[in-house]
């Protein structure tokens, strides 16, 4: 099975070299998890208790292709309808309860296989969690730590685990009270696991969750004060972005930190608003959170350089594509403010003129039509700038297509690391971690081929992982390639898992800002300030 990966993150699977029988009208769902499946055609695979993996794949295949099409929903009874759901959200848990179960059965076996393959005991276990993160399209995070509560459930839990697989609870209310359980010993669990048997089916997820909770409390209370403690040491920031040039600022605090941060900034928005500020409480509340952490007097003065791409043209005024801002979309016209360190007219029209997007000196990346790397644009003093760009001190860096050579300058495959320019190339190419379904950071920028096999310091053979799989590609079994753009293809990264399982993921959508019409790579010419605009220090 392999899985191709589009604009680096969905991904879809390979058509089978070998298609099933054709899809027969009428077959039921499974009764149990490897039950009998019903049969209404010679083509159709009849499974039994007992039966392979592979025969009950294959036959739940068949059961998903013969699902009735909204056409036929539509001439049901509501009261058939609603069965349909019930049934449907049964399967759910019980198909989550054979993910479980086969989960640690593959946990399990790739331990086994990487202390034969002699890989260290501190490393043991890195890369599974990346591979089932590949196999069920999440992030690997994501996969880590349900990994982690499955084995939980399978291993120590049976009771839950027999609810979750009849279809009788959820898999997040299955979560919610492996969650509790996690600092418990093997004994606490079953004691915790027999005593709601009967209750779970009755409550919420959320409520599970509750009740669980505190009865883990009375039956370890050393380990309710420990996990209070982990909790505390894993207080953390996270940044996510949000609709319309927006992004989420989240922390994550203990209580009393929380409450007095919140606290601080609320005393702070009603002292501004007695003094007669014309801004909402909410808006004087983020931006004196900015103000803050960033030492800043007001927003607009941010010394922070962030990664903005966007076209020449757009820049100029002379179109107003899509720009990208570390990741996130950006409407041209705030790019154009955001990079000239200005309020243009669309931002002028904004409800109360308020400063919504903060000012930072920017990176621009720009693709014109024409040789610019060789022909940079100069700008015609006989032409008059409008304020917007006279005014703005702001640093553009530029990465302009080249046609003739495709080339980066100044670039030396022999080095070891990824330094200078060419690593800011390739985070600027690829924005999140290349690995399909992963969206973290990035956090480093390594070698497709490995440096020890030959593989070059270049931008054709440098592409940016999260730290997590930049790890996990060093346990033996992993290997990975990257097919640089072409003018038929955008570049493509291939991953190969110990099993032999084949992802790929495409550029990002971003890297069409970096390649001209013709396929021509971007390459990068030295900074230079606009034309007017002062060298830092010269104000």
């Amino acid at each position: 099975m392999s899985t191709r990966a589009t604009n680096g993150g969905e991904a879809t699977p390979e058509p089978s070299a070998s298609p099933g029988p054709s899809t027969t009208s009428g077959a039921s769902a499974p009764t149990t998890a490897f039950g009998t499946c019903a049969t209404t055609g010679p083509s159709t695979p009849t499974v039994a208790p007992g039966t392979s993996a592979t025969q009950w794949i294959d036959a739940l295949q068949h059961v998903l292709d013969a699902a009735p099409s909204l056409e036929q929903l539509a001439r049901e009874q509501e009261g058939t309808l609603v069965d349909l759901l019930t049934a449907a959200e049964q399967a759910k848990a019980r198909l989550a309860a054979v993910q479980a179960r086969a989960e640690t059965v593959f946990h399990d076996a790739q331990i086994g296989e990487q202390r034969r393959l002699g890989v260290p005991r501190d490393q043991l276990g890195r890369g599974i969690a990346d591979q089932i993160a590949l196999a069920r399209r999440i992030t690997p995070k994501q996969a880590s730590n349900q990994l982690t509560l499955r084995r939980i459930l399978v291993s120590s839990m049976p009771c839950t685990t027999a609810l979750l697989d009849a279809g009788r609870i959820s898999e997040w209310a299955a979560h919610k009270v492996a969650e509790n359980a996690l600092c418990l010993s093997d004994e606490d669990r079953a004691t915790l696991d027999d005593e709601f048997k009967d209750r779970l089916p009755e409550v919420t997820a959320n409520r599970a969750g509750d009740i669980t909770r505190a009865r883990a409390m009375e039956l370890d209370p050393e380990s309710a004060v420990r996990r209070i403690q982990r909790a505390a040491s894993a207080r953390r920031i996270t940044l996510r972005p949000a609709a319309d040039g927006m992004s989420v600022l989240r922390a994550v605090l203990p209580v009393k930190e929380g409450v007095a941060s919140f606290d601080a900034l609320t005393r702070t928005a009603k002292a501004a608003k007695s003094a007669g500020d014309p801004r909402s409480k909410g808006q004087i509340m983020a931006d004196t959170l900015v103000e803050r952490t960033t030492g800043a007097e007001t927003v607009d003065d941010i010394p922070v350089e962030v990664q903005l791409l966007m076209t020449d043209t757009t820049l100029l005024g002379a179109e107003n594509r899509t720009a990208w801002m570390d990741g996130h979309p950006v409407p041209g016209a705030v790019a154009r403010d955001i990079a000239l360190g200005t309020r243009t007219a669309a931002r002028r029209e904004l409800e109360n003129d308020e400063k919504w997007m903060a000012t930072t000196s920017s990176d621009a990346v720009m693709r014109p039509d024409h040789d610019c790397a060789m022909n940079p644009p100069v700008h015609d003093p006989a032409v008059p700038l409008p304020d917007e760009v006279t005014d703005a001190a702001r640093w553009i860096r530029r990465l302009y297509t080249d046609p003739r050579t495709g080339e980066l300058q100044d670039v030396d495959g022999r080095r070891r690391l990824f330094r200078g320019e060419v690593r800011r190339f390739i985070l600027l190419r690829d924005q999140r971690c290349r690995t399909p379904f992963c969206d973290a950071r990035i956090h480093d920028v390594d070698h497709a081929q490995r440096h020890a096999d030959g593989g070059e310091t270049t931008a054709d053979n440098g592409v940016g992982h999260c730290q997590r799989f930049n790890l996990a590609k060093e346990i033996p079994g992993w290997s990975s390639t990257l097919d640089p753009a072409t003018e038929a293809s955008p570049g493509r990264l291939t991953i190969v898992t110990p099993t032999g399982h084949t992802y790929t993921s495409t550029s990002p959508i971003l890297r069409r800002l970096l390649e001209g019409p013709d396929g021509e790579q971007a390459r990068i010419i030295p900074n230079a300030p606009l034309e007017g605009v002062p060298e830092p220090g010269e104000q």
